[in-house]
């Protein structure tokens, strides 16, 4: 929805968050920016869009200022500068030497010419269940965990035994020299 707004030809600027399918949506739409980043990446590509020269980046810290915004946004409405940088930037990412409905035409044929293009297959598609779901791993896994927690667990009984016996022949004998 977002690309159908952008696209409107009385659309001279592009407040966002910084998101990148934001600004590949405004890029295509030949749309400069002012950009408030909040969280994740938006911190990054706002910091790129404002290098490349197509956003003017407001920070939110502690509050946005009604000015600062403002001033942002005059900014780039009266520099064309951001609108020439963002024009320069669609040019560059839809040089492709053919469009995407040629490029999955020409993949149909590249597969019809090899016969299915086994070549192309991932081996993993021919991995038993057991190995492809990491059945066999697991079960090693689990297994010398169990040997483990066994080992563990008789020796812990076998040193509280050897302790039970060590305080109850100290108590004993104390309580025979006492007596």
């Amino acid at each position: 929805m977002t690309m159908i707004i952008a696209a409107h030809p009385n659309i001279k600027l592009f407040v966002t968050q910084g998101g990148l399918q934001s600004m590949e949506e405004g890029i295509y739409a030949e749309v400069p920016f002012v950009v408030i980043p909040f969280f994740a990446d938006q911190d990054q590509n706002a910091h790129l869009m404002q290098q490349k020269g197509i956003a003017v980046v407001v920070d939110r810290f502690p509050h946005i200022e009604k000015e600062e915004l403002k001033t942002a946004m005059l900014e780039v409405l009266n520099n064309r500068s951001y609108r020439n940088a963002v024009k320069r930037l669609k040019h560059l990412a839809i040089d492709t030497p053919m469009t995407g409905l040629e490029t999955a035409v020409w993949w149909i044929e590249y597969v019809i010419r090899h016969k299915g293009a086994k070549h192309l297959r991932n081996p993993a598609a021919d991995l038993p269940f057991y190995q492809y779901y990491l059945i066999d791993v697991i079960g090693f896994l689990v297994t010398v965990a169990a040997v483990v927690l066994t080992v563990l667990f008789i020796l812990v009984r076998k040193f509280i035994s050897i302790f039970k016996v060590f305080i109850i022949d100290n108590s004993v004998a104390t309580t025979k020299k006492l007596q």
